[in-house]
């Protein structure tokens, strides 16, 4: 599980609602509810960071087009660059090593943001095979460009044409994943009244409080996770929907509000309380 400190922000007023930079420069602090965001049940005692008092609140994590969009747009043009030598031998001293080089640097500004950005989330599955990568063009095309080494030089460009089929679906799996934002849930505790026991599907993993991973319910598409978090000395429970790439989405958003397995879960609150929200992370009302 990535480190509970990567995507915090600078100041503790922030720290729920983001960093205002974060969404097209705004100066303004966010609000408590941006499009897309739902409140909890109302069988679920819930609040906002301008409330305050009792309940969990959301956590906005930093949005993914920041990490992933930029480097994945460069990924094509080293892609077409690739074939460039290929196509036309003779342009350089070695024409098959520059290719490998370019094709390597296309691949790399795919899965090197893949995997920094999800391991930067809180409560993230750090498993490679999880990535929204084609892997099934990805080997094929490998496959194919090895075989043409022995057999006939035709069959790379086969091969070419899978790895741009295996980028193309890649960008699509990764749309899928930014569709909705990323966010936790959050309600402050007092660990020594942990009693560590849920009903219903949920799967315990740890009986004692712990800055880990606690408990987990399996639903469609992914599952959802119940983990022990601290910031500043003052101890959280956190809950997020961890989609099956790994990477992790706001449970209570309306792009999920269709995961028929996830609504069922959050239709049954847990049995938990928790501890007044500590002032320094609640929004003062002459910001509101």
């Amino acid at each position: 599980m990535a480190p509970a400190t990567t995507m915090e922000a600078g100041s503790d007023q922030h720290w729920l609602l983001g960093e205002p930079s974060w969404w097209n420069g705004e100066d303004s602090t966010p609000p408590d509810f941006r499009s897309g965001e739902l409140a909890p049940p109302e069988s679920w005692v819930s609040s906002t960071p301008r409330i305050g008092n009792f309940g969990w609140i959301r956590q906005r994590f930093r949005p993914l087009a920041w990490p992933l969009l930029r480097p994945m747009a460069w990924s094509p043009v080293f892609l077409v660059a690739t074939a460039i030598p290929l196509a036309f031998p003779g342009l350089t001293s070695n024409d098959q090593y520059l290719a490998i080089l370019l094709f390597l640097a296309a691949w790399a500004l795919v899965f090197i943001p893949l995997i920094f950005a999800r391991n930067a989330q809180p409560m993230s599955n750090n498993s490679i095979p999880a990535l929204p990568v084609d892997w099934l063009s990805l080997a094929l095309g490998s496959t194919l460009f090895l075989m043409h080494i022995p057999f006939d030089p035709r069959i790379g460009w086969a091969s070419y044409a899978l790895f741009w089929i295996a980028y193309l679906r890649t960008v699509l799996k990764v749309q899928d994943v930014m569709v909705t934002p990323p966010a936790r849930l959050l309600l402050p505790m007092e660990t020594e009244d942990w009693d560590g026991d849920f009903p219903g599907p949920w799967e315990i993993l740890s009986k004692h409080w712990s800055r880990d991973i606690i408990a987990r319910a399996e639903c469609d598409g992914g599952h959802l996770v119940i983990a022990g978090t601290a910031r500043g000395g003052s101890d959280f429970l956190s809950m997020t929907f961890v989609h099956h790439s790994g990477f992790v989405q706001d449970p209570f958003h309306e792009t999920l509000s269709d995961n028929r397995g996830l609504m069922a879960v959050l239709a049954q609150p847990l049995p938990i309380t928790g501890t007044q929200w500590p002032e320094r992370f609640i929004v003062p009302s002459e910001e509101e």
